[in-house]
């Protein structure tokens, strides 16, 4: 029996589905140098934190509880409870990761930092305004002051970018490499992104197979046997129409959290919380990702 007294559901069907899932997983791990005692050793624990969720509605959790559903032995339940740590602290840092997100995000979206001549599009900004190029131009250092306030030199975010291709200087404009921010190097801005999104993925898929509704978005197309050409043009419209996707989304989404803030804080969003009770208050993060791969077929890839 489950946590809510429920008939366990076979979980052949899902193990079949997540050999797939894990096999890429498992590789780059190998790659990585994490080893099976490793992972085993954080899989513990996350079996541990998701199982005091899933019950965290009960009268009484126990260490010997969390044991039945989730087959850990008792002691490691204990060990691990009484220690009180978070599988986050093993997580890449967001700190740095995120912060580039909301700059590329608010250079992108924000019509203040917008070409005059090309509307919607990111315009290329000095590093700093000054008398020669327009007082109020809009600038790099407005841009990171914005969002990071006085906790970031604009000039050592501009350094880290040109080390990392999200943007090149020419004739003293800053540009920004538009296909998306993507780090070409910096394992732990990729490692970041790599977490975030494909945690996203799995549980909208997760939410889709558990048959929770409304099911959230999750398609493909799928085609095999296609030459190296086919690839090719198929890659660059993926390119094209992907960035077109997300650049709109992205501008639309901005929008929104901006009236969504009202301009209030942490405290006053509280209080009009509890004077509107019977009305949604909740904030949700938002995630839309887009992906294309190809690889060359085999025997398991035709078969399935």
């Amino acid at each position: 029996m489950n946590a809510d007294n429920q008939p366990p559901r076979s979980p052949t069907i899902v193990s079949r589905a997540l050999i797939k899932a894990l096999r890429p997983l498992v590789a780059a791990m190998l790659r990585f140098e994490l080893t099976y005692p490793r992972l085993i050793a954080l899989l513990k624990e996350l079996y541990v934190e998701a199982a005091e969720i899933e019950l965290a509605g009960s009268k009484r959790v126990s260490d010997s509880r969390i044991t039945l559903i989730t087959g850990v032995h008792r002691k490691d339940v204990a060990r691990l409870r009484a220690a009180g740590t978070s599988s986050e602290e093993f997580a890449p840092s967001a700190k740095h990761a995120s912060l580039g997100a909301q700059l590329v995000a608010e250079w992108m979206a924000n019509p203040r930092f917008h070409a005059t001549d090309n509307p919607g599009n990111p315009a290329a900004l000095p590093l700093r305004a000054t008398p020669s190029n327009g007082a109020q131009q809009p600038s790099f250092t407005e841009l990171v002051e914005l969002i990071c306030r006085q906790d970031m030199r604009p000039r050592a975010v501009l350094d880290e970018w040109q080390r990392l291709d999200i943007v090149t200087v020419e004739d003293s404009l800053i540009r920004l490499n538009t296909a998306a921010f993507a780090p070409k190097s910096g394992v732990e801005e990729k490692a970041y992104f790599f977490g975030r999104n494909i945690q996203d993925h799995i549980a909208a898929g997760a939410s889709n197979l558990q048959g929770d509704a409304p099911p959230f978005f999750d398609r493909s197309v799928y085609y095999d046997g296609l030459s190296d050409r086919s690839i090719g043009e198929l890659d660059a419209l993926c390119a094209e129409l992907a960035s077109n996707v997300l650049n709109t989304v992205n501008t639309r989404a901005y929008t929104l959290q901006q009236a969504d803030k009202k301009e209030i804080t942490a405290e006053e969003f509280a209080e009009e919380c509890a004077q509107k009770p019977n009305e949604k208050s909740e904030r949700y993060r938002f995630n839309l990702g887009i992906f294309n791969y190809y690889a060359r077929e085999t025997k398991e890839h035709t078969n399935g």
